[in-house]
């Protein structure tokens, strides 16, 4: 089992990423969300893989982080979903907007991703429920570095994306919003639900 492929990256052809791995070229499926975060040519890459057999094809996947690769993996137990329907989807969200549209249930996130179409949209929501929810995305955000230093418990996030939601908000532009706040140890739930607040009169 290929787990990972690392080498120079040597060329990007449409949704296709190819390595030279010591004189071997490894032609690797991936998503726009992968191709737009590699380096240049010429550069050392290392790229997460999955490989997927058919009948009369072996087809290498691959991409830039190891969550993307789950989410990847999760979209294929969906009904109705398979590689180029899971690739499609990672090209148009990102890991953490399929997370926050699935905890939210919003179907229409889903619908909007060219080929998806809306029974196969409700089905990714009824099937990855109880796969991911709305902390994965935030402690996902946490510890790739990529969240503005945040660490309040999730109870926090989770009582102010309620308070959101029976208000009338969406919960995933909800959840979106959440995502964008500056939370420390010491952020209250009133002040956090002020602050998001604030945020979602921009959206």
């Amino acid at each position: 089992m290929l787990s990972y492929v690392s080498g120079t990256l040597v060329d990007v052809e449409m949704n296709m990423i190819i390595i030279d791995n010591h004189g071997i070229g490894y032609g690797i499926s991936s998503s726009m969300n992968t191709i737009d975060q590699l380096p240049t040519m010429g550069s050392e890459v290392k790229i997460f893989t999955k490989l997927v057999p058919k009948e009369d094809s072996l087809t290498l996947y691959g991409f830039i982080d190891k969550e993307e690769l789950k989410m990847f993996e999760l979209l294929l137990t969906v009904s109705g979903i398979g590689p180029k329907g899971a690739l499609a989807i990672l090209s148009s969200m990102t890991v953490s907007d399929i997370r926050f549209a699935v905890a939210g249930g919003d179907s229409k996130a889903f619908s909007k991703v060219p080929g998806v179409g809306k029974k196969t949209a409700e089905r990714a929501i009824i099937d990855l429920k109880d796969k991911v929810d709305i902390v994965d995305a935030f402690e996902s955000k946490l510890n790739s570095g990529a969240a503005k230093s945040v660490s309040n418990t999730a109870s926090v996030k989770e009582e102010v994306l309620e308070a959101l939601v029976s208000l009338g908000y969406s919960p995933s532009n909800a959840a979106k919003a959440l995502d964008k706040m500056t939370i420390t140890e010491s952020t209250s739930t009133e002040q956090l639900l002020s602050d998001t607040l604030k945020q979602m009169s921009f959206l």
